[in-house]
């Protein structure tokens, strides 16, 4: 069963390559939209990721003194620790059972959730920020700039979200059995790379699902 698991740095279009691959392999893509409506039919509750990672991770996280209060404040700092404590745990129960089938996973946390699992391949795609700072600039028609503090924010919320979670630091390869650089090669030529890795010839599975 081949399962990949995808986590990318902010800037080198890793929701693209995770969908491409999901397309070419012929299995599920599990992007955050998909996660988040697999978690519902499960009945686990996770709030908007995007959310969580602002408050916990960002320079907006919550800031926890008025937890010894009273009334209405104590009560939500004290559903704020709660969710805190219980958040690594239901990552680890929703990757997990996205798992159950050949699928792509994309989630900068995914590979920390899932260590051990012997089918899966966790995979770094990265690329040099002056490369990822140029193409922010071409999509987003932003100046260098806007474009260098935007990546930068994203960096930080990534490496301190997977902290938080798991205790990992998101770019330690050891976490990894595939990092790509992405300023060196093209999205078909990522995909060809990672469903080789999964052991997987492109198109075969694609072909199959039609046969039935």
């Amino acid at each position: 069963m081949s399962i990949w698991t995808i986590s990318a740095q902010p800037g080198v279009a890793g929701d693209a390559v995770a969908a491409a691959l999901a397309g070419a392999a012929g299995v599920a893509l599990f992007d955050r939209r998909a996660l988040a409506e697999l978690a519902a039919r499960l009945n686990i509750d996770i709030p908007d990721v995007d959310d969580v990672e602002e408050r916990f991770c960002g320079r907006g996280a919550l800031a926890l003194s008025f937890a010894t209060g009273t009334g209405a404040g104590a009560a939500a700092a004290y559903a704020e620790l709660k969710l805190r404590r219980e958040l690594p745990e239901l990552g680890r129960r929703l990757v997990a059972e996205a798992a159950r089938r050949p699928c792509v996973i994309q989630s900068s946390a995914a590979f920390a959730a899932l260590p051990d699992h012997p089918g899966a391949v966790h995979v770094r795609i990265r690329a040099p920020f002056a490369c990822r700072v140029a193409k922010y600039q071409h999509e987003e028609l932003v100046d260098r700039q806007h474009a260098e503090k935007a990546l930068r924010h994203a960096e930080r919320l990534e490496h301190a979200w997977v902290k938080f979670l798991y205790g990992v630091e998101v770019d330690d390869p050891a976490g990894y059995g595939l990092i790509l650089d992405a300023s060196r090669l093209s999205q078909d030529r990522l995909v060809e790379t990672l469903l080789a890795a999964g052991g997987v010839r492109a198109g075969s599975l694609v072909t199959t699902n039609e046969e039935r």
